[in-house]
C-alpha cells in the first residue's frame, strides 16, 4: 500500500480495521499502530491548515513529512502482517 497524499487516508483507516478483523491476537500491537498513524494524521492537518493561511512552505514540507512517518507505519505493519501470516 502505497501512501501519497491525504486522500490516502480512508484507505489507511480501512486497512487498520481489516488488520484488526484478521490479527484479533495483536489487538494490542494495531491498537499501537492505529494511534501512532492517527497522531501523524492529525499532525498532517494542522500543518496544512497552518500552510492555507500562512503560505510558508515549511508548514507544506512538514506535511509532506507526516505523510512519509504514516507510509512508514504502514510498511512496517505490512511487515509485521506478513510475518505473523508466515508464522502460522
Amino acid at each position: 500500500m502505497k501512501i501519497e497524499s491525504e486522500k490516502d487516508f480512508p484507505e489507511v483507516r480501512s486497512k487498520i480495521k481489516e488488520w484488526r478483523q484478521r490479527f484479533p491476537m495483536f489487538a494490542h500491537d494495531v491498537k499501537k499502530i492505529e494511534d501512532i498513524i492517527e497522531q501523524h494524521i492529525k499532525n498532517h492537518s494542522i500543518a496544512q491548515v497552518y500552510y492555507r493561511q500562512t503560505k510558508k512552505k515549511n508548514y507544506l514540507e512538514q506535511a509532506e513529512k507526516e505523510i512519509k512517518a504514516i507510509a512508514n507505519a504502514v510498511e512496517i505493519a505490512e511487515k509485521m502482517e506478513l510475518m505473523a501470516i508466515l508464522s502460522r
